[in-house]
């Protein structure tokens, strides 16, 4: 998806800072296909795994290396120069797999990756093989590690004309390394509790859980409020990727008004299903008291920000691990320059990435 922040009124441009500043606006990464000049796709897919058609998923022991390439196919009508760069998979805010910038420090398993040359040259309706080599550590611990190949386009489009915006297109190729061995799914829940979302007075239950296993795993949240007057709900939620290793602080937003007294929270994080890799670990739960000071608003249903469907592959809500393109919106105008964009692209193992619905709408997940 484009912003063309030329065509909106300042008031939007500010509300659109305001949101990217606060945390709460999601810039949807694209489809490769949808015309921006640039495609990914593994050169080699294994017949038994339709993932593999979409992101690399080596299997690969400690000390033992992986090659392969990614074939990068220029739709657009010009040739186009990128700068190709391994990158670090990450856990995205709210769950689901992203990666870092091209410019980010890499100390996960990006450091695995090496890519020749640096930079490529793609002609017009053409295809180019980019080799790259995953190596293994010796020491490195069992389970799944998660990279990127990045793409990214040296010659940034200008345009606008009340606001200047250069708009950079950059493509990642997923690479999913399996290191074999025993491990599993470890989610965990360290912490929960009630507060407002940023910027606004509506209620939300922010539930602090993180990996501790060695393999990736998609939790169901499960959280049991109960309060003042015989107040009491549950609502559940299905979650994304939480990749081993990471935390998140997960914002799930209440749809009833919540008046000041003393809660009791009960969080129930389940891991999903055994998967051929490892077992699916076991369950976590935590309880924990909050006292709310102050009355917050309920989320209405209409005003939910629901993620984009899954356009490959696996059965959850997000964008397919490789072939995923994010345009980035750099904004310069009246009070300054301002940059519009999010750290790494959407990811699916699979991600989700909330977008707006409508203006105004709270940008979190909501039980209906």
């Amino acid at each position: 998806m484009t912003v063309k922040l030329s065509t909106l009124p300042p008031r939007r441009v500010l509300a659109l800072a305001a949101a990217v500043a606060a945390g709460v606006l999601w810039l949807p990464a694209a489809p490769a296909s949808a015309g921006f000049g640039i495609a990914l796709r593994p050169a080699h897919a294994d017949p038994n795994d339709p993932a593999t058609k979409a992101y690399f998923k080596p299997t690969v022991s400690p000390g033992e290396t992986f090659t392969d390439e990614v074939i990068v196919t220029n739709t657009g009508d010009a040739p186009i120069e990128l700068a190709v760069s391994p990158v670090d998979g990450l856990t995205a805010p709210t769950s689901g797999a992203v990666y870092g910038n091209r410019q980010d420090p890499v100390t996960k398993a990006g450091t695995w990756v090496s890519t020749a040359p640096g930079t490529v040259t793609v002609p017009p309706h053409a295809e180019l093989p980019v080799p790259f080599t995953v190596k293994v550590p010796k020491d490195v611990a069992t389970g799944d590690h998660l990279a990127g190949i990045a793409f990214e386009d040296l010659h940034p489009t200008q345009a606008g004309s009340n606001f200047a915006v250069t708009q950079v297109v950059r493509a990642v190729m997923g690479v999913q390394v399996i290191v074999p061995g025993p491990g599993a799914f470890g989610v965990r829940v360290d912490n929960a509790a009630l507060q407002s979302l940023p910027g606004t007075a509506a209620a939300s239950v922010l539930v602090t859980l993180g990996n501790d296993g060695t393999r990736l795993g998609k939790p169901t949240l499960s959280v049991a409020l109960t309060g003042p007057n015989g107040y009491q709900r549950t609502a559940k939620r299905p979650l994304d990727t939480i990749l081993p290793g990471d935390t998140i602080a997960y914002p799930l937003a209440w749809p009833d008004v919540l008046q000041p007294g003393d809660y009791s929270i009960t969080v129930t994080a389940t891991p999903g299903p055994a998967t051929p890799a490892g077992a699916p670990g076991a369950a976590a739960v935590r309880t924990v008291s909050a006292h709310l000071g102050t009355a917050l608003a309920g989320v209405p249903s209409p005003g939910v920000i629901t993620p984009v469907p899954a356009s490959h592959g696996h059965s959850g809500r997000g964008y397919p691990m490789g072939v995923v393109v994010l345009v980035l919106v750099a904004v310069a105008g009246v009070g300054g320059g301002l940059y519009l964009g999010r750290r790494g692209s959407g990811a699916k193992l699979p991600a989700e990435q909330p977008v707006p619905a409508t203006e105004g709408a709270a940008p979190y997940p909501v039980d209906r």
